[in-house]
């Protein structure tokens, strides 16, 4: 039997149930499939990882700011112009 696609594989870390029955047999026994399902996880994992987002306690409201106006120009007097007729 060939190898499972990467979509399948894929599916076996998302969707385990959608995967035939046969696909998961070949990836139990075979080296080549057990380690490319091992680096999809570690990807997945990477990801996820990326993807949290910081908890409350940890942010800091007070440095932000700072980071983000410290780069900020002044801002400017706008002086109103009138026209004379």
């Amino acid at each position: 039997m060939a190898h499972p696609t990467e979509g399948v594989l894929r599916r076996l870390l998302d969707e385990p149930s959608g995967v035939a029955e046969l696909d998961r047999r070949h990836v139990a026994d075979c080296a080549q499939c057990r380690a490319e399902l091992a680096a999809g996880q570690t990807d997945s994992d990477l990801v996820a990882a990326a993807l949290t987002p910081p908890s409350v306690d940890d942010l800091d409201v007070d440095a932000a700011w700072l980071r983000l106006t410290a780069g900020a120009p002044a801002p400017q007097r706008v002086v109103a112009r009138t026209r004379r007729r």
